[in-house]
């Protein structure tokens, strides 16, 4: 009875650290965006964010090619909403802009319900300060603070 009762605390404590175990979000970014996203990645708690960088052309056509990050990141709109109209990633969200130019992020096909929450980070009034402390201005499907 003794050593079943030790076996059930080992599962269950083995159990409880998968639990808790921090997720791994792949992310490809262009890499102009690399300081304000290096620093959103890193105060983003729940999941560790792995990005890499490039140019957002080289990145969209490896994902053309079939590499899955859960999620895509470029200074333009045009890179995303290429992989959207492939049908390759879900619906393109204008996150940041410079001087009139919408960056835009994406949703791969095969992203998991964290990538999801990240997206929302980033378009969160947290996500958006971080951006604009390195000179990104508001997009406009970044979420507004109390809507």
């Amino acid at each position: 009875m003794h050593k079943l009762k030790i076996a059930f605390l080992v599962i269950a404590a083995s159990l409880a650290a998968s639990a808790h175990a921090q997720s791994t979000i792949s992310l490809y970014a262009a890499d102009s965006l690399r300081p304000a996203l290096d620093e959103i990645a890193a105060a983003y708690v729940p999941a560790r964010v792995q990005v890499r960088y490039g140019s957002a052309t080289a990145l969209r056509d490896g994902i053309a090619a079939g590499e899955r990050p859960a999620i895509f990141v470029a200074a333009d709109m045009y890179a995303p909403h290429s992989l959207t109209v492939r049908g390759l990633a879900g619906p393109v969200k204008r996150f940041a802009s410079v001087r009139g130019y919408d960056y835009g992020v994406v949703l791969v096909d095969g992203a998991g319900e964290e990538a999801w929450y990240f997206e929302q980070f980033m378009l969160s009034p947290q996500g958006q300060a971080i951006l604009a402390k390195h000179g990104l201005s508001r997009g406009r499907s970044a979420i507004v603070a109390g809507k």
